[in-house]
C-alpha cells in the first residue's frame, strides 16, 4: 500500500505489528522450552499470554480506524527471530544459552517498544484517543517485559553464564596441560629408547 498520509502510515505500521506479534506466538514457546532458568521459562510463558492479548488489541485498533486486518510480513521481526534461533541453536543448554536468549528477546522488546511508541503518538496526533489507549497498554507491557528480562539477567543468569565459561576455560587449560605433559613424557621416553638401543661403537686403535 502506498503511504500518502500519516493515517495510512499508521495503518501500515499496525498491520506490520500484527504480523510481528503472530510470529512471536510461534517463537516464544520454543524459547520457554529451551530455557534452563525457571524464572526465564515463566517470563517467556507469561509474555506469550500477553502477546495473544496484544494481537486482539491490534485487531481492535485497526477496526476502530475502519480497516480490516490483512496479511503482511514483518521482515524486521522475521530477521530478529531468525537471528535468535541461530544463536540459540549454536549454544549448549544452560546459563549461557539463557543469556543468549535474553539478548535475543530484549532486541525484540526494544524493536516493539520503538514501534508501539510511534503508533501511539500517531494515533494521538490523528485524534484517535481510543486507539492510542490500546497501543499505550501494549507499550507498557513491552516495557515491563524488557525490565523483567533485565532483572532475571542481572539477578542470576549473567553470573551463572560467566561462571560456566570460567569452569570450561579452567577445564580446557587443565586438559591442555595434561596433553602437554603426556606429549613431553612420550617424547622423552622415545628419545631414551633410542639412546639405550644404540649399539656401542668399536674402538679404532691403530696396530
Amino acid at each position: 500500500m502506498a503511504v500518502d498520509s500519516l493515517r495510512t502510515h499508521l495503518v501500515e505500521e499496525l498491520t506490520d505489528l500484527l504480523d510481528a506479534e503472530n510470529q512471536l506466538t510461534k517463537a516464544l514457546p520454543k524459547m520457554a522450552k529451551a530455557a534452563s532458568s525457571t524464572q526465564l521459562k515463566a517470563a517467556f510463558t507469561r509474555h506469550l499470554a500477553e502477546t495473544r492479548k496484544q494481537i486482539t488489541r491490534l485487531d481492535k485498533a485497526l477496526r476502530a480506524l475502519g480497516e480490516r486486518p490483512r496479511r503482511k510480513t514483518c521482515e524486521a521481526m522475521e530477521g530478529l527471530i531468525s537471528e535468535g534461533d541461530e544463536m540459540m541453536n549454536q549454544t549448549p543448554a544452560g546459563a549461557l544459552r539463557d543469556a543468549v536468549m535474553i539478548t535475543a528477546a530484549q532486541k525484540v522488546e526494544h524493536y516493539e517498544m520503538a514501534s508501539y511508541g510511534c503508533v501511539r503518538t500517531y494515533a494521538m496526533v490523528l485524534g484517535e484517543p481510543g486507539v492510542a489507549r490500546l497501543l499505550d497498554q501494549t507499550l507498557k507491557e513491552e516495557k515491563a517485559a524488557d525490565g523483567k528480562l533485565t532483572a532475571i539477567a542481572e539477578r542470576s543468569v549473567n553470573e551463572d553464564a560467566a561462571e560456566a565459561w570460567q569452569a570450561q576455560d579452567e577445564e580446557g587449560m587443565m586438559s591442555r596441560g595434561a596433553e602437554w605433559v603426556s606429549s613431553t613424557f612420550n617424547a622423552a621416553a622415545r628419545q631414551l629408547g633410542r639412546t639405550t638401543r644404540r649399539p656401542a661403537r668399536r674402538s679404532s686403535k691403530k696396530r
